[in-house]
């Protein structure tokens, strides 16, 4: 199950709204998986932003250090929940060219966060 292989707590990587792309990148860095949730002040998801958000904002030239990553994020985002068969998050991943997923709860807020190494670990893949 997704509940069992995710990052959870602290390894999630997530920036409030306020957030601009450069906290985003350094969030990015810190948690290492290529992308950061971006939830408002319940921990809902309003957005992720991902390495091709970011090279897409390069090529436009816009101000890291000023700019909030909503303006450049994708908003929404794929998710899963804990108790998807990690086949079920593969093919969600597959089905969407993406390499990872927020995980949410039934209110949709973020609990997890999962990406093709951890299905890779997990021996899924």
């Amino acid at each position: 199950h997704v509940g069992d292989i995710m990052h959870k707590d602290e390894r999630i990587p997530r920036v409030r709204e306020q957030a601009t792309i450069s906290e985003a990148l350094m969030e990015m860095t810190a948690k290492g998986l290529g992308m950061t949730a971006v939830v408002d002040a319940s921990e809902k998801i309003s957005g992720v932003f991902t390495d091709g958000d970011l090279r897409r904002t390069l090529d436009r030239g816009v101000d890291l250090h000023s700019t909030a990553v909503t303006e450049v994020m994708t908003r929404g985002g794929i998710t899963s929940q804990p108790e998807h068969l990690a086949a079920e998050a593969l093919k969600l991943m597959e089905d969407n060219k993406i390499n990872s997923l927020l995980v949410v709860d039934d209110n949709k807020h973020l609990i997890g966060a999962l990406n093709m190494h951890d299905l890779l670990r997990a021996g899924v893949v």
